[in-house]
């Protein structure tokens, strides 16, 4: 799990991260299929970002029939908690249940849905996972991993938004500033500053003194023009360059 909580808070962008999120789904819980939604403008209907393992006629379907009435969408966004169908329905309902039916007509068994969380503790989409039909049904424990990795992915989506908003400012407070390549240390530190390390882990990487890596983040941010360490972030999101893509 440790592994899987890197791996999101290392996706430098939402496409990445929705990517990361459907494939971490699949693997760790062992789903046929995962979705990354995230809600319309407002609020109400999801909107699919990235899915993978599910025929698009099974996506359709659910959309245009069944999320209006989904009673594992309903019980999420009421609980502000992950939940499986066989949570929200009552084993003696499943047979007749009508998103039941859908998941079994498209070969699909038990299936979980977990919020993802905006500023302000606010739902603004959801990571979906369903299993085969024949697979078991999703544990307690399943449940309690899930909540970790929507967790992960609420606190990679706020960073995302603050990131955005940073680069915003920054832009308005350097209007047609000119595009700067950093180069040696400025740029080993700039990478680091934007992958969330600390001083101490900096220094620690590059083999310098905790001030001495202080020295080069305030330098940094000054060069930007940056008021703190995450518009700082955002300024360098859009001038660093890789090495393999500096020609």
């Amino acid at each position: 799990m440790a592994d899987a909580v890197l791996e999101i808070t290392t996706a430098v962008d939402r496409e990445l991260l929705a990517a990361t999120a459907v494939d971490l789904g699949r693997r760790l819980f062992g789903a046929a299929a995962a979705g990354f939604f995230l809600f319309d403008g407002g609020g109400t209907c999801p909107q699919v970002v990235h899915a993978k393992g599910a025929a698009a006629g099974f996506v359709e379907e659910y959309e245009h029939s069944l999320r209006r009435v989904d009673p594992v969408l309903r019980l999420v966004r009421r609980s502000g908690r992950a939940a499986s169908a066989r949570c929200a329905i009552a084993p003696v309902d499943w047979g007749t249940a009508a998103i039941a039916g859908h998941l079994k007509r498209w070969g699909f068994g038990d299936s979980m849905q977990g919020p993802l969380h905006g500023g302000g503790g606010r739902i603004v989409g959801t990571l979906n996972v369903v299993r085969h039909r024949d697979d078991r049904p999703f544990g307690v424990g399943d449940l309690a991993a899930f909540e970790r990795v929507c967790r992960a992915l609420s606190h990679a989506l706020d960073v995302d938004v603050r990131l955005a908003s940073a680069a915003s400012d920054c832009a308005l407070a350097n209007p047609g500033g000119p595009l700067m390549r950093l180069e040696g240390r400025a740029r080993d530190v700039g990478w680091l500053v934007l992958d969330g390390a600390t001083n101490k882990v900096i220094a620690r990487q590059l083999g310098i003194s905790e001030p001495t890596a202080k020295e080069h983040v305030e330098r940094l941010r000054a060069r930007f023009g940056a008021v703190n360490r995450t518009q700082l972030a955002a300024c360098l999101a859009q001038h660093l360059v890789r090495p393999a893509e500096s020609g």
